[in-house]
């Protein structure tokens, strides 16, 4: 199989990602979830920075030594919390696809049964990604090579785990069996790199140009409609990152390393 027959396939499978959409529009709302749960997160995040940083003080339960700690350990369940329900979502968006891949009408309630059969190793697939990552970031701090190989790590660990992912959920292989055959996707090298260098990069810049577009938005119309047209273009720009980041991997998955048929794509 020549590279440019790689890809039209990493194409195939983009093109595909979006006509599921407008086959399904249910396939919209777990996206939409996610960056609604980003956005409260954050906006917790920022207050509690706010009344830190200018020494608020709203009340004394936080102004003692072991206070704070009580208080450090809250957010830091919290933050963990929010990453485990993530990549819950993201196991639900999974089986989401696989249903309308399937020809079947989806809807959240079916993804979130699905998932939640899974709930074990969906767990023990948070808890060693956020391991790889925080051994990724000790590394980022240190030297030049450490940073790069912590660089490394953390994008491979990125792309197995969008692999994973599906096989746990759809074929509900066990965490383990799931890593296993990660060796199966050597082959499917191109099609990955396609969408990390090519595609990916595009929809990063779809998302800056719509920051320039609410920043023109806001200097001709005022700054209610920029921060309207902002909070707009934001949602549309990450949701619809979130939805093909993680259609293309399971498609990906299903067609060439489970060597499914899909109805409408062309595999060369």
């Amino acid at each position: 199989m020549g590279f440019i027959n790689r890809l039209k396939n990493a194409w195939n499978i983009f093109k595909l990602s979006f006509s599921l959409l407008k086959r399904d529009k249910s396939l919209s709302v777990i996206p939409i979830m996610v960056f609604l749960s980003m956005i409260f997160v954050s906006f917790w995040l920022i207050i509690v920075f706010i009344l830190h940083k200018f020494n608020i003080d709203t009340s004394t339960y936080f102004q003692t030594p072991g206070s704070r700690l009580i208080l450090f350990f809250i957010i830091l369940f919290f933050m963990l919390s929010y990453y485990v329900w993530t990549i819950f979502l993201f196991s639900v968006q999974s089986w989401m696809v696989y249903e309308v891949l399937q020809g079947k009408n989806t809807n959240f309630k079916s993804g979130f049964k699905r998932a939640l059969q899974n709930l074990d190793d969906i767990l023990l697939f948070a808890l060693v990604t956020l391991s790889i990552g925080a051994i990724g970031s000790m590394l980022r701090s240190r030297g030049i090579l450490e940073k790069l190989f912590g660089s490394f790590i953390g994008l491979v660990a990125g792309i197995a785990g969008k692999l994973v992912l599906p096989a746990m959920i759809i074929t509900e292989r066990s965490f383990k069996e799931s890593v296993l055959q990660l060796k199966e996707s050597i082959k499917v090298v191109p099609e990955i790199l396609t969408y990390e260098i090519g595609i990916s990069p595009l929809m990063n810049l779809v998302f800056y140009i719509s920051l320039i577009i609410a920043f023109l938005s806001g200097l001709s119309f005022g700054f209610v409609i920029g921060i309207l047209v902002l909070i707009v273009l934001t949602l549309l720009t990450t949701s619809l990152s979130v939805y093909i980041n993680i259609t293309y991997y399971t498609i990906l998955y299903l067609t060439l390393i489970e060597k499914k048929k899909i109805r409408g794509l062309k595999i060369l």
